[in-house]
């Protein structure tokens, strides 16, 4: 008989400074019929020795090229986990102890159960640390979140197998960096029940990433991969979610005057979170031009 609950799928490459944090967070749920399949991209750290340290039978270590494409690791995890939920960690994030335990109220009634994060970005000012909200898919399709934005992180979503079947994250090196992205779209446009927890259950590590700019251009790319699910009133609502990348990612490299003109496009948005969203950011624009 299969005891496995939740598979977990930890892609990794060259984290043997933070895999250990992420294991223990796993190791330190308060549920326990759990399996970690850690997927090595073969590292030349000591990442193996970290994750054998911790001789424990649920945590499966298996070496996978991926040749730069985390899909192709994450669809390893998935092809041969046992469990009847998959969840997903980055194995530089870990995991509140209680993140197994309260995904347990609602896996009768629900197929996919997402929730927020924590995190720190030492370089930004006290407004812009510590939590991301994300927001609650009220429709079950591609075209409603698309005008909206990607509410997902891998490391803080909870999916049925049943619910994810045959779907796969795509490979295609241009959706390097959407990819999650483009998985969820699937699972969401199936017409599933999706529950969201106002509750912060990862932590979330960004102190070693970059903003290389590219963000928004790769969010288009997206966006034309999904374009014939959009009507006409909806391709305009996607554009402007285009608009507001575009700006998120000008103000957090520091160039203000061209991210103000991006967020003053966004503000006729019909989706109220989206315009407030636009204000918010053009008043931080000047907020930071002026200080």
């Amino acid at each position: 008989m299969n005891d496995i609950l939740f598979s977990i799928v930890i892609p990794t490459y060259n984290r043997g400074d933070l895999i250990r944090r992420c294991l223990t967070s796993v190791i330190g749920q308060t549920v326990a019929n759990w399996e970690a399949i850690v997927v090595d991209n073969y590292s030349e750290d000591n990442t193996e020795e970290v994750v054998n340290s911790f001789n424990d039978p649920r945590i499966i270590y298996i070496k996978n090229h991926n040749y730069g494409v985390i899909s192709v690791s994450r669809n390893k995890g998935i092809e041969l986990s046992k469990g009847g939920w998959i969840c997903f960690l980055d194995s530089d994030d870990c995991w509140l102890p209680d993140k197994l335990e309260s995904m347990l109220p609602y896996l009768s009634n629900y197929d996919l159960i997402y929730h927020d994060l924590r995190y720190n970005i030492p370089s930004k000012k006290f407004f812009e640390r510590g939590k991301t909200r994300f927001y609650q898919i009220k429709e079950s399709s591609a075209a409603y979140v698309l005008q909206r934005g990607d509410p997902i992180s891998p490391s803080c979503a909870c999916v049925s197998r049943k619910a994810i079947g045959e779907t796969r994250f795509s490979e295609d090196r241009t959706l390097i960096a959407v990819e999650d992205y483009d998985f969820f779209l699937q699972i969401i446009d199936k017409n599933i029940r999706i529950k969201y927890l106002k509750k912060e259950l990862t932590l979330y590590d960004v102190s070693g990433c970059s903003q290389d700019g590219k963000g928004p251009e790769r969010d288009r790319v997206l966006f034309e991969r999904w374009d014939d699910h959009l009507d006409d009133e909806e391709r305009k609502e996607v554009k402007l979610q285009y608009y507001r990348r575009k700006a998120d990612t000008l103000r957090s490299m520091g160039q203000f005057k061209d991210a103000l003109s991006y967020y003053k496009k966004v503000v006729p948005s019909r989706i109220l979170f989206k315009k407030f969203i636009a204000l918010r950011g053009i008043m931080l624009c000047f907020f930071h031009r002026i200080f």
